[in-house]
């Protein structure tokens, strides 16, 4: 267990939780194979890459491979959790949500946002939500450039909002505002260009009803600032306050989801981040801090 990184303990332990919820709360006939396929499976590639990493320490290769495993499990994960959304209430929640939101705003955010629609702001807000994407490519860019341990930090933070809010979506299921209210969303959905078509497109071939409430998009860009904003240079701190501000403003206007999920993302976020920057645990070692300032590298130190 001592060999084992918080990442890959907290990517275990979250397998290990989603295989008992499948085979408990599931039906063991249909949810069983499930388990074995999203859990099992992908938790004993991982333990092999570890094991594989430990016999031949020093080898480059595999010691990246290591590396990047937790983040390769992202889609078994999700997949796991897109299978656990009704597990306690057997149906949607849009109902009460919308009835919450109705009494906290007086009116639907998502329908208010229309009074702003134009195919150039859409573009522009959901650009923003596109380029959450290249977030999954920084803890590759840190190790590359030899800032392993602040990779480290910001891949278990990052994880640990995203798989908080993949355990989150049973106790809210919700099947997303444009399914609960399909009149008002025909009515007023906004239009773009390019980027809108292809990000709405994605969205329908891969974001499963159920995995709204808490947004991970909305916790995982906001992880992001909050764990890198001191780390990077100050025009990469103002373009990535401005795309997390861009992107949460976007998860709304497009409809994506309700306003209440936006807001549960951000409390997930600052949650994680008052943990993570707190806890001994997932700081690097002493003689190895993690600079405040980057470091000008001209060869990628070797882990």
């Amino acid at each position: 267990m001592r060999q084992l990184r918080p990442v890959e303990l907290l990517v275990l332990g979250y397998f290990g939780i989603s295989a008992v919820l499948h085979v408990t709360l599931g039906d063991p006939a249909r949810d069983g194979p499930t388990a074995v396929v999203t859990c099992v499976l992908p938790a004993t590639l991982l333990l092999a890459v570890i094991r594989l990493e430990l016999r031949f320490r020093g080898r480059f290769r595999l010691s990246a491979l290591r590396f990047a495993c937790p983040l390769l499990m992202l889609t078994p994960m999700y997949s796991s959790a897109a299978r656990t959304v009704l597990y306690l209430h057997g149906h949607y929640v849009d109902e009460a949500v919308n009835a919450w939101e109705k009494s906290a705003f007086g009116v639907f955010p998502n329908v208010a946002m229309g009074a702003v629609h134009s195919p150039l702001l859409t573009e522009i807000v959901t650009i923003c939500y596109f380029s959450y994407y290249g977030s999954f490519l920084i803890p590759f860019f840190l190790y590359a450039r030899g800032r392993k341990p602040l990779a480290e930090r910001y891949m278990f933070a990052a994880l640990l909002v995203l798989l908080t809010c993949y355990l989150s979506f049973m106790f809210v299921p919700l099947a997303g505002p444009a399914a609960a209210l399909p009149r008002e969303f025909l009515a007023g959905r906004p239009d773009g260009y390019l980027i809108t078509d292809l990000q709405n497109a994605i969205m329908a071939a891969f974001d499963p009803p159920g995995t709204c409430f808490p947004s991970p998009h909305v916790a995982g860009a906001w992880i992001t600032l909050l764990t890198l904003r001191r780390h990077v240079p100050r025009l990469v701190r103002y373009a990535l306050g401005a795309a997390t501000a861009g992107l949460t403003v976007a998860v709304v206007y497009d409809w994506y989801h309700y306003a209440s999920d936006a807001l549960a993302g951000f409390l997930v976020a600052l949650a994680v981040h008052a943990v993570t920057g707190r806890g001994t645990a997932f700081r690097p070692p002493p003689g190895q801090p993690v600079p405040d300032r980057p470091v000008p590298l001209t060869v990628a130190e070797q882990p």
